[in-house]
């Protein structure tokens, strides 16, 4: 909706134009009237005014010197003049302080409101584009981190934007060579994966499209699942890289999951990557038990851990081990965690699914002999364990990352 102000030294004036032009229909909610330039500066700066509409010759202030002082302090108001006055030196004048439209007196109703539809869809589409990028900036200052989590708050209750989730999860996106257009059906893909993901989505600085799915029910497999078939349904899949990064559960540590979404895109070039990747799958190629340091632990720890290399496949257990070693299990618990920073168990799982992720990738050995290789006696319990861990089937995953479907 907006306000228009119009200015005439003759109330009739603008007395007329108040009751003959359908300011309802044209969105118009409040018209303000001045008598001449001073009184229109007074009311200007008291209330928030769209679009004004005044004549030239005026007492104490006319139409240009109040256009002057309008575009000094309130660049944004439009404004269209009004003159019985027809020499060039007006329009000239008026055109270079950039006025919206000029138009001569007596004009016809009609003409006055056309003008005046055109430059209020002006003002909407100005308007539009000036939320947009505002929407965008904040958007871009919440996923990199460089915005409070009070000026979210504040900002984001203008922009229609829902922050309060309980979970959060980004997804980058960015064209495989930069000189290849995916064109209108990648376009299209993007805005039919925001729309089926129900994500906000902003462009970044560094050519990531980014999309912000947010919801308490957030499940990475879902995710990877419809941005493979969207991406296959548009045949744009080799012509882009995906990233799923992990799931955060506070507003304010979006960022984590940004930033190690994009370092998946922007680290790994290798030309036989997998499309489309999750994040706490696998990060460049490491996981928990290949980051443990082996040289700065206790001869009983490394012990522990060389036996999982080696037995992983068997029914390893801690009670086991500590037995044939004749020493107590809990304590050795302990000694496990205080060093490696995971329990004996936890070790053992990711070690196991580390070795599952290489079958699965490397081999064409079916699920079902994959998860007795692992050391899992059935294999529901071996897909349920993977599931867990990566948020992938084992299917889903070896379609996604590589190898060969059994």
């Amino acid at each position: 909706m907006y306000t228009v102000l119009l200015t005439d030294d003759e109330k009739s004036v603008t007395e007329s134009l108040k009751n003959d032009i359908p300011w309802a229909n044209l969105g118009v909610e409040s018209i303000l009237t001045a008598c001449d330039g001073m009184q229109a500066l007074e009311i200007i700066a008291s209330f928030h005014v769209d679009l004004l509409i005044t004549d030239i010759r005026m007492p104490r202030m006319d139409g240009l010197e109040l256009l002057a002082r309008v575009r000094s302090v309130h660049p944004e108001i439009h404004c269209i003049l009004l003159t019985a006055y027809g020499e060039f030196e007006y329009a000239m004048k008026a055109m270079k302080l950039g006025v919206d439209n000029y138009l001569m007196k007596p004009m016809q109703i009609q003409e006055l409101t056309e003008t005046i539809e055109n430059t209020l869809d002006n003002i909407y589409i100005r308007r539009e584009n000036r939320e947009a990028l505002f929407r965008e900036n904040i958007l871009r200052r919440w996923v990199t981190g460089n915005i409070s989590s009070d000026e979210l708050g504040e900002r984001t209750v203008f922009l229609d934007l829902n922050i309060y989730q309980s979970n959060y999860c980004v997804i980058a996106i960015k064209k495989r060579n930069a000189s290849v257009s995916v064109g209108a059906f990648g376009e299209e893909c993007i805005r039919k994966l925001s729309s089926d993901l129900e994500c906000t989505s902003v462009w970044d600085n560094v050519g990531h499209y980014i999309l912000i799915a947010g919801g308490s029910s957030i499940k990475e497999e879902l995710l990877v699942s419809t941005l493979y078939q969207t991406a296959v349904q548009f045949d744009i899949l080799n012509l882009v890289d995906v990233a799923v990064g992990i799931t955060v559960s506070d507003r304010n540590e979006v960022h984590i999951s940004y930033e190690r979404a994009c370092d998946l895109i922007d680290k790994d070039q290798d030309p036989n990557r997998p499309p489309i990747r999750v994040c706490h799958v696998m990060t460049d190629n490491a996981s928990i038990t290949s980051e443990i340091n082996e040289e700065a632990l206790s001869p009983i720890v490394k012990r522990s851990i060389s036996y999982i290399k080696e037995h992983y496949a068997e029914g390893v257990s801690i009670k086991e081990f500590c037995s044939s070693l004749n020493i107590n299990a809990a304590y050795l618990g302990y000694l496990f965690k205080k060093e490696t920073g995971i329990y004996f168990n936890n070790y053992l799982i990711d070690f196991r699914m580390d070795k599952a992720i290489e079958l699965l990738c490397g081999t064409g050995e079916k699920i079902a002999d994959i998860a007795e290789m692992t050391g899992y006696t059935t294999t529901s319990h071996f897909i349920a364990t993977f599931k867990k861990k990566t948020g992938l089937s084992p299917l889903k995953y070896r379609e996604i990352h590589g190898g060969t479907l059994s």
